[in-house]
């Protein structure tokens, strides 16, 4: 197989960064030189671009209520470089901030939990929710925020 056939196979799912095709490419037994000239070419041709991926991704995890510091880590962890994050973001139009989207995560958990608005909120239920929004990677800014709301 040749190694412009398997990164197309592998890019055939879904759109990958620089890292993980260097990554899958070196696996597959490639030599440096013979990736670093596809990576170029795929560049090029637009079938590689970290900061198309961010963007992406953004409205991917964000969809998914995902909190801004558990995506940022994510995009690091598929080698993706902290100024192309950046970047990403900066252009990304957030249709609402974090703070939004944690309060409907919190009301996720309310819905299951059968709690109605203006009912009291069982501190097992606050720390549902808090341990929720926590995993999701909202800060502890925002979860004090959501949990201190739910308390009033």
């Amino acid at each position: 197989m040749n190694i412009n056939d398997a990164a197309l196979r592998y890019l055939s799912s879904r759109s990958r960064t620089v890292y993980e095709m260097k990554k899958q490419l070196g696996q597959k037994g490639f030599t440096d030189e013979e990736i670093g000239a596809l990576i170029a070419d795929f560049r090029e041709c637009g079938y590689l671009d970290d900061l198309r991926y961010c963007q992406e991704y953004f409205h991917y995890a964000f969809g998914k209520g995902k909190g801004k510091r558990l995506v940022f880590n994510e995009l690091r962890g598929k080698g993706i470089d902290q100024a192309d994050i950046d970047i990403a973001f900066a252009e990304y139009d957030l249709e609402m901030d974090e703070v939004s989207r944690a309060r409907e995560e919190a009301a996720k958990v309310l819905r299951m939990a059968a709690i109605e608005d203006g009912q009291p909120v069982p501190e097992k239920i606050i720390g549902r929710i808090a341990r929720k929004l926590q995993s999701k990677g909202y800060s502890s800014d925002t979860i004090y925020s959501i949990i201190g709301d739910m308390r009033r």
